[in-house]
């Protein structure tokens, strides 16, 4: 079991914020409002408006200020179960959004849908019985992947995520016996309704954060404003976008988010000294790998990040920061991938997107410096 966490939530007229803290260190934060809410993991019945032979991707009307992009190809186990029709405009289907609008571009849409539980995620459109990356011993993926197989029965697909180890069969059957019913109750109602219609929405992000982290941690769920206040949890998000975060040994990260990928250099501090066979850049390198993590997940940084770390001459000491950094992430719940060091020396990584950024949530860009700088909202 991993250390306490601690869920603050502050409720305000239009808005509801969502701190995640383990001790007194802010880890992630959300806000939840009506016009942003529920939108990534949301089933549509959308109607498909236009196919797009060219591009392999359709969009389809599902009630919001933009039509959703849908690519043609889903996961092959997709289609060995639904097949390869043709989409038609004018067609209904259902659609999950994997991705929310950004700036002018619709939801990211897929047919292959997901239902999210504690211990799996039930895929009713395709037969797959898959784990999570989370569970590594041999001896708990055959267990898990048998597990899966039995309770699906081949009537829908099922990843077993890592929670599971910890709970009996009963408690995973169970669950995934709901979220099937649950997904016959949205398919059968969708016959009932005209697109584009609403037919599922994820729960809060208080929900989402308990189902991700109760199975690995304790968690602790405060209401009141003195909680926000007493973790300072204001003061935490007004340094949380600075471009330079200095480390406890005298070194610093330089942290830059920009289009096409986010880049974090480490750079040395002076009171670092070489331990053992470890050289100095090794040492610095290995202190600063947990709050590389720790930001990548504050700030909710995705897609591909660069990290430049400090030039070390051997590859033993590659793999130690490597191996470092894949452990630092692993706590994460949100999909993180180390790809591993790149000819230049950079290590190379990828994180899947599930929203705004934390400098997107919070500020706009500044229209008087040509949108190359910032400015806080509100």
């Amino acid at each position: 079991m991993g250390a306490p966490y601690q869920i603050l939530i502050r409720e305000e007229e239009t808005l509801r914020r969502v701190a995640l803290l383990e001790g007194n260190t802010l880890l992630e934060y959300y806000q939840e409002n009506a016009e942003t809410d529920g939108v990534v993991g949301t089933v549509f019945l959308g109607r498909v408006e236009r196919v797009l032979p060219d591009v392999k991707a359709a969009f389809v009307k599902i009630g919001l200020k933009q039509n959703g992009f849908l690519p043609l190809k889903e996961a092959e186990s997709y289609h060995q179960t639904c097949g390869n029709a043709s989409l038609m405009s004018g067609q209904e289907i259902l659609v999950q959004a994997k991705k929310a609008p950004k700036g002018g571009k619709g939801a990211f849409l897929t047919r292959d849908i997901a239902l999210p539980g504690q211990y799996v995620l039930l895929m009713p459109c395709n037969r797959f019985i898959g784990l999570s990356k989370r569970v590594e011993d041999t001896a708990d993926r055959e267990r898990a992947k048998t597990l899966g197989k039995n309770i699906a029965k081949d009537r829908f697909g099922l990843i077993v995520r890592h929670a599971a180890l910890f709970a009996s069969e009963q408690e995973v059957a169970e669950e995934a016996e709901t979220l099937w019913t649950h997904w016959l109750e949205i398919s059968g109602a969708a016959s009932c309704r005209k697109a584009p219609a609403v037919m599922h929405t994820e729960t809060g992000m208080e929900e989402v954060l308990l189902r991700d982290y109760s199975a690995r941690h304790d968690v602790q769920t405060l209401r009141e404003l003195e909680a926000w206040q007493r973790f300072k949890v204001a003061d935490q998000l007004k340094t949380a976008l600075n471009r330079r975060v200095a480390l406890p040994d005298g070194g610093s990260l330089i942290i830059d988010e920009r289009e096409a990928l986010q880049t974090i250099d480490v750079n040395s501090g002076s009171a670092v000294k070489a331990e053992g066979e470890l050289s100095l850049a090794a040492v610095a390198n290995l202190r600063a790998v947990p709050e590389i993590a720790r930001q990548i997940r504050l700030r909710n940084l995705s897609g591909i990040i660069l990290i430049d770390f400090i030039d070390m001459n051997s590859e033993k000491e590659r793999q130690l920061v490597l191996s470092a950094m894949e452990e630092a992430v692993c706590d994460d719940r949100v999909k993180n991938v180390i790809h591993g060091f790149t000819r230049l020396g950079m290590m190379e990584m990828t994180r899947k997107r599930t929203g705004d950024s934390l400098r997107d949530l919070l500020t706009d860009s500044c229209s008087r410096c040509c949108e190359t700088g910032r400015v806080w909202r509100g």
